[in-house]
């Protein structure tokens, strides 16, 4: 939990601080989900003109699972980054060939029980 709570503080300053670097740009909304069914209900029910920060446990990652949304099938998948390997980059990655969609990446370390996962439209 301590940790989940410490990506949510850093996911929030980070958004507050580019956001205060334009004041026009408005903070991206953090969504939070423990299973693939409460992810698909509110990632599928975003804004996809907008920008939001998911904050997911890193299992959800592993067996590279499916989002079904009306737009087409999202992947969530990591893999081990090449130069580091001790971190994972976390991807939710969008329907190919499709509008109206988010692209999100992110980046943790191997033994971290919660990732922060950038999302943007696309």
């Amino acid at each position: 939990m301590r940790n989940r709570i410490s990506l949510v503080a850093v996911a929030v300053t980070a958004a507050f601080t580019s956001s205060a670097a334009g004041a026009d740009t408005a903070l991206p909304s953090i969504i939070t989900a423990s299973s693939p069914a409460e992810l698909q209900e509110k990632f599928c029910a975003a804004d996809a003109t907008s920008e939001h920060v998911l904050v997911l446990p890193t299992a959800m990652f592993v067996d590279s699972e499916e989002l079904i949304c009306p737009v087409g099938p999202y992947k969530l998948y990591r893999i081990l980054e090449h130069n580091d390997p001790d971190d994972f980059e976390y991807y939710l990655d969008p329907p190919f060939g499709t509008t109206g969609r988010l692209g999100c990446d992110g980046k943790g370390g191997r033994t971290m029980t919660f990732v922060a996962v950038n999302c943007r439209p696309e």
